[in-house]
């Protein structure tokens, strides 16, 4: 008779240990103080654009009190697509290896972005495969990292990549990375550049490890003023924004926008771009991203400053020094 209640007990605390693991909540990494660190490894292959890469800015980042690091790749690159298996190339992605593992390292979460596939966004239906190759892959060499890896299968779906297509193959893109990792966030966002009115049509994977993106650069004659790649908007100068109520009450009805779509879709918000050239006089600069950085934290969005050291960067590669007044900003929005 003893035996029998002890192994009724044992199976009720199995059952019991088991049903609390079971309902254990899951939670999203934290994206907080977030950088980009672009115009670098999303440059094409075998070119350097203008922050050469090196394993020495994670610690940079950590010591400046980031806590967040999205790293922009341009993986199609990289892919051979002289077979059908489009096998990434081992000596670039050992690399990546040493990247991220030093991020992680420095105790900083990392947010892998597949940035710049150019030909996806021209012929969808040509590159599908491609895409889900380079995940297939990039799912099975990460899968055993910790959550302080998130993935971000997409960089600003575009162009013939419209909503209706975009959907479709987000679809079959979370599907092919579940069927190898269950564990690790996406980040997903809608078509037309992650814009925030694309949320609406953006039709979220059933998954309960996603994290919805929205970039944001409004208004665009400020952000982009004397910037040489954005076209329209290189020889502006001196455009201010100064902050006024109407300008505050815009970008909080914008960002509100996005975080009640969030909210009611039951999924977390990130703000992955926001930024201004550091052509725009230092006083805008300085107002308008704090402003973005307090709204989004008042409503409990975490951000991401596009970017390090380049047109809109906050760091001087030649000096090796911060600028603090933008820093400031980023790090310490006002509550």
């Amino acid at each position: 008779m003893k035996r029998i209640f002890l192994l009724l007990f044992i199976i009720l605390t199995i059952f019991f240990v088991i049903g609390c693991q079971a309902k254990e909540p899951i939670t999203a990494p934290n994206l907080s103080k977030c950088i980009n660190l672009g115009n670098s490894l999303e440059a094409p292959k075998d070119q350097s654009w203008d922050v050469p890469m090196d394993i020495s800015y994670f610690s940079n980042i950590k010591e400046a009190g980031f806590q967040t690091v999205r790293l922009p790749v341009r993986f199609s690159d990289y892919a051979d697509k002289s077979n059908d298996n489009y096998l990434l190339d081992e000596t670039f992605m050992q690399q990546m290896d040493a990247y991220i593992d030093e991020a992680l390292k420095q105790d900083l979460t990392l947010i892998l972005d597949l940035h710049h596939f150019t030909e996806l966004m021209e012929n969808p239906q040509g590159n599908k495969d491609c895409l889900i190759a380079i995940w297939k892959q990039l799912a099975s060499r990460y899968k055993d990292y910790p959550n302080s890896l998130v993935f971000e299968p997409l960089n600003e779906p575009q162009q013939n990549l419209d909503s209706d297509t975009w959907n479709s193959l987000l679809k079959d893109l979370v599907r092919t990375i579940r069927s190898i990792d269950s564990k690790h966030f996406l980040i997903v966002g809608g078509a037309n550049f992650n814009s925030i009115d694309s949320l609406t049509t953006l039709e979220l994977p059933k998954d309960d490890r996603l994290i919805a993106t929205i970039h944001y650069y409004e208004p665009n004659d400020v952000t982009f003023q004397g910037n040489p790649y954005h076209a329209g908007y290189e020889n502006l100068s001196n455009v201010t924004w100064e902050g006024s109520s109407d300008e505050i009450a815009y970008l909080k009805s914008r960002l509100t926008t996005a975080k009640d779509w969030a909210d009611a879709n039951n999924v977390p918000l990130f703000l992955g771009e926001f930024g201004i050239s550091n052509k725009a006089p230092l006083d805008t600069r300085i107002s308008w991203t704090l402003a973005v950085a307090s709204e989004a934290n008042a409503l409990g969005i975490s951000y991401a400053y596009w970017e390090f050291a380049s047109g809109f960067g906050i760091y001087d590669l030649e000096t090796s020094t911060w600028n603090e007044e933008m820093l400031h900003a980023i790090l310490n929005p006002v509550k």
